[in-house]
């Protein structure tokens, strides 16, 4: 199942299509790390043919491994600095909490996406209620969803990607949240305006922030998913 940031991000964005709400890339303009699953992504290093220096991150460059193209919607996030296996939560993490949030909608075809619903959610601990401003205003809680939305509007998708054979534009935010351990970030277009997410996987991403300790008992495993 693909995560979110704790900033968590989700697969390629597909145009949009009839009785789906399809998801965006989020990511914000911070250092991240993205994780991914084998079943979707690998990685190669110098020296594979499919190796490129201008998408080396860490030492590697991702790999789709349905084209075994270079993976570029994930490459959208300009303060992407590697990438980790793990086939349990999928996204773009980063220990910040206060940056520039970029919804990007990532497409193969020039599209508009409608009604796009900003979600916050995964919160650790569980129970906790976190302070989370989006250009200054708060998220409305969404009990259907299981966490905070945020509505940003219509963003029209047209413009080509340097690689070719793809479509980005971006909608940006002023983003800040604090008093938990870590939120989970993602973004869908409600095209049927129900407010619940009827598409597929979503690029998430995954934020931490330093300045409320970790406990074991709350932060478990999720911890380690920030180092690579």
């Amino acid at each position: 199942m693909r995560a979110a940031l704790i900033v968590a991000i989700a697969l390629v964005v597909a145009p949009v299509a009839a009785l789906a709400d399809p998801c965006l890339v989020v990511y914000p303009d911070a250092t991240v790390i993205y994780h991914y699953e084998a079943a979707e992504y690998y990685t190669v290093m110098m020296g594979d043919p499919l190796y490129d220096a201008a998408y080396d991150r860490g030492g590697e460059v991702l790999i789709d491994i349905n084209t075994n193209e270079i993976a570029y919607d994930v490459y959208q996030a300009p303060g992407l600095a590697g990438f980790m296996l793990d086939n349990d939560n999928q996204g773009y993490f980063t220990m910040e909490h206060d940056f520039t949030l970029i919804v990007d909608g990532f497409s193969n075809a020039p599209t508009t996406y409608t009604n796009i619903l900003l979600v916050f959610d995964w919160v650790e601990p569980d129970g906790c209620t976190p302070i989370i401003t989006v250009d200054g205003n708060p998220p409305t809680w969404s009990a259907a969803l299981g966490g905070w939305t945020y509505a940003i509007g219509d963003l029209s998708v047209s413009t080509p990607t340097p690689s070719g054979g793809n479509y980005s534009d971006t909608a940006s935010f002023a983003f800040s949240w604090t008093g938990c351990q870590s939120v989970r970030i993602w973004a869908f277009a409600d095209d049927n305006f129900d407010g619940l997410h009827n598409g597929g996987e979503c690029f998430s991403a995954f934020s931490h922030d330093l300045t409320v300790p970790a406990e074991e008992s709350s932060w478990g495993k999720l911890k380690s998913l920030y180092t690579e």
